[in-house]
C-alpha cells in the first residue's frame, strides 16, 4: 500500500490533493483516440467530449514559454476537433502571472471551483440509512456505460456530450482506470446516481458525485460521498479529498469537509 497521508496541515499535501486529481482525470486521456501529456510539472488531456470538463489542463508548474506551447497545441486541438477545454489554475500553478497570458489570448474566467478536505476520523462508523436505496460497485464495461450516462446527466452535459462520455467510458480499460473504483445509487432498483473513488497519492478522492433531478432532495448525494469514504477509511485511509460543486458545498461541509483554496479555472475554446 502507498504511504497514507495523516494530516491536512502537511507540507505535501497540496501535491498530494493534485497528485490524486491527476489520477482521476488523467485516465481519461489514455483512453482510445484521446490524448494525454504527462510529466512530472506539467499534465494535460483532450478526449474530444463535447464539454470543456473533459479536455484541458489538469496541472501546471511551469515556465511563461512552456504555458505558451500548451495554448498553442490545445488550440489546434480544439480548432480541429471543436470541444472546449479547461485550466485548472491552483496553490502551485507556475508561471504567477498566467492569468495574464491567458487575456492576451483571449481565454476567459470559467469561475472557481473550491477544493475541500477532511479528516475520515469525522465521519460516523456507519450512514443514515434511505428507504430502498443501495449502493453498487461498477464491474464491467455495460456498468461503466451506465455510470456515465447517469454521471453526465446528473451533472447537466449536454446531450450531444452525454452520448460521447457514455460512448468513451464503456472502451477504458486503462489500469489506472481499472484501479479506481465507481459506484451507481438504486433507488427502488433504478439508477440515480454516482460517484468515483480514487485511492492515490495516500489520500481517498471523491469525483463525480451526481443525482438524476428527479431523485434528488432526498439525502442520496450525501449518502454516495459517504460511503465511499467509509469504505476508504476500513483500508487505512485518513484523509478525503474532493473538489465541489455550487450544489454539493454545504452537503460536503455537514459532512465534515473545510475549504482549503479555489481553483480558477479559465475556459479555451
Amino acid at each position: 500500500m502507498q504511504d497514507i497521508l495523516g494530516n491536512i496541515e502537511a507540507n505535501n499535501f497540496p501535491a498530494a490533493f493534485e497528485k490524486n486529481m491527476i489520477a482521476f482525470w488523467s485516465a481519461y486521456g489514455r483512453a482510445k483516440n484521446c490524448h494525454l501529456h504527462s510529466e512530472k510539472n506539467l499534465v494535460w488531456f483532450y478526449t474530444r467530449i463535447a464539454f470543456p470538463l473533459f479536455n484541458g489542463v489538469i496541472f501546471a508548474n511551469t515556465n511563461e514559454a512552456e504555458a505558451q506551447f500548451v495554448i498553442d497545441k490545445l488550440q489546434s486541438k480544439i480548432n480541429a476537433q471543436g470541444s472546449p477545454a479547461l485550466w485548472w489554475i491552483g496553490p502551485r500553478t507556475m508561471p504567477r502571472n498566467i492569468s495574464t497570458l491567458f487575456e492576451k489570448h483571449g481565454l476567459n474566467s470559467a469561475g472557481e471551483v473550491p477544493a475541500m478536505a477532511m479528516e475520515l476520523s469525522l465521519l460516523p462508523k456507519e450512514p443514515q440509512p434511505i428507504a430502498r436505496f443501495s449502493l453498487r460497485k461498477v464491474d464491467s464495461a455495460e456498468m461503466q456505460s451506465l455510470w456515465a450516462r447517469i454521471a453526465a446527466t446528473g451533472t447537466g452535459f449536454p446531450d450531444q456530450a452525454i452520448d460521447q462520455m457514455t460512448q468513451l467510458e464503456k472502451t477504458i480499460t486503462d489500469p489506472q482506470y481499472q484501479s479506481q473504483q465507481r459506484y451507481i445509487g438504486y433507488l427502488e432498483d433504478v439508477p440515480v446516481a454516482t460517484s468515483a473513488l480514487v485511492l492515490d497519492a495516500g489520500v481517498a478522492g471523491i469525483y463525480a458525485v451526481a443525482t438524476l433531478p428527479e431523485a434528488r432532495q432526498k439525502g442520496i448525494g450525501r449518502m454516495m460521498t459517504m460511503m465511499p469514504l467509509l469504505e476508504a477509511r476500513d483500508m487505512g485511509y485518513r484523509i478525503g479529498i474532493l473538489q465541489s460543486s455550487p450544489a454539493g458545498y454545504s452537503v460536503y461541509q455537514k459532512l465534515g469537509f473545510q475549504e482549503l483554496w479555489k481553483y480558477s479555472l479559465y475556459l479555451q475554446s
